[in-house]
Parts: C-alpha cells; structure tokens; sequence
C-alpha cells in the first residue's frame, strides 16, 4: 500500500509491487510505439538514410519517466524495433534500438536527478526530455557518420552530410518535447488510478 508520504517521493509511477500491471503498461507502451510511427509518419529529405517525422519518440520518453528503469528502458524501445523490423529497417534496427534504450536511460537517469527539486513540474519534464533529445541527436550523428564512413566517404564529407541529416531528427526532437510536456501529467494522473 502506499501511503500519502510515499506518493510524494515516488520518482516513477508506484508499481513496483505489481508485476502484472507494469507488463501490461510495458505492452501498452510498445504497442503505442509501433501504432504512432506506423499510422502517422511524414518523410523528411535527408543526404544519409530515410528519415521522417512522427511521436514514436515521444512514446519512448514517456515510457521511460512512467516505468522507470527496466521496462521504462526497453518498453517504447521494441514498440519502434517492431516498426523497423516490419516495414523493411531491420538492417537498420539494431543502432536505432541502441539509439532508444540510450535516450530512455538518459531521461530517466537526468528525471531521478532533478525529481526531488521539482516533483512533476513542466519546466522539469521540458529538461529532462531535452536531455534525451540532446543523446537522440548525438546517436544519430554517429549513426550517419558511421553509415557513410562505411560507403566509402572521407571523414570531412562524411560528418558534413551526417550533421545535415540531423534536420529530421531535430524536428522529431522539438515535437517530442512539445508532445510530452503537453501529456505527462495528464497522462500521469490517468495512470497512477490504473496502478491502484
């Protein structure tokens, strides 16, 4: 049972004590990963890969500050290595899942830090998944860095087009902020009463 005091402190939504249930929101999770960037994506031009825009990332961040460490991790995660694996990215999903689980673990890891300052403030929930958007540029910049190290670029054209084709992902990161600062606390309230 938790009490009032405990409520306060919770950093993570409080289900630990019920396995059952935190499957069930992982499940959630992935699955409205997958149905996010499925149903609504919009592609973007980019000199390196196929990018496009959709709240995918969005769903992955609000997994990881809803169900903590663990399932929070990976949850959103799959739901978009699904996507990858589906529609014809599975050469590609093993980096961007490493990407995911990189991002997640960096909101949650930045989220435990400052929660106790600012408990479910929105400036708090804006930083911490900026945080997040900051390693999603950074994986990708690799990503596309490697990629084109491996075609056969030089390192100065190699970097110059991956960095251009962080445009997608900058747009993808802006909508990610804007979308889980809006949903957070709404969506925390709905599912603390189902964790009940």
């Amino acid at each position: 049972m938790i009490t009032r005091k405990n409520a306060q402190t919770t950093v993570f939504l409080p289900i630990t004590q019920n396995k059952t249930k935190k499957v069930i929101l992982a499940a959630l999770f992935a699955a409205l990963a997958y149905v996010s960037i499925q149903s609504l994506h919009v592609a973007i031009f980019a000199p390196i890969g196929a990018p496009f825009f959709h709240v995918g990332n969005a769903v992955v961040a609000l997994a990881a500050l809803y169900l903590g460490f663990g399932y929070g991790t990976f949850s959103g995660a799959i739901g978009l290595a699904i996507f990858d694996i589906v529609n014809g990215y599975a050469i590609e999903m093993p980096i961007v899942f490493l990407g995911n689980v990189l991002v997640a673990l960096t909101i949650q890891i930045v989220y435990k830090a400052l929660h106790r300052f600012s408990p479910d403030k929105l400036w708090l929930v804006t930083v911490v998944v900026s945080s997040g958007v900051l390693v999603k540029l950074l994986t990708d910049f690799l990503n596309g860095l490697i990629r084109a190290l491996v075609a056969g670029a030089s390192l100065e054209p190699a970097a110059a087009a991956a960095f251009t084709s962080l445009l997608a992902t900058a747009i993808n990161g802006i909508g990610t902020i804007i979308l889980v600062t809006l949903l957070y606390l709404p969506l925390k309230t709905i599912l603390t009463r189902f964790v009940k």
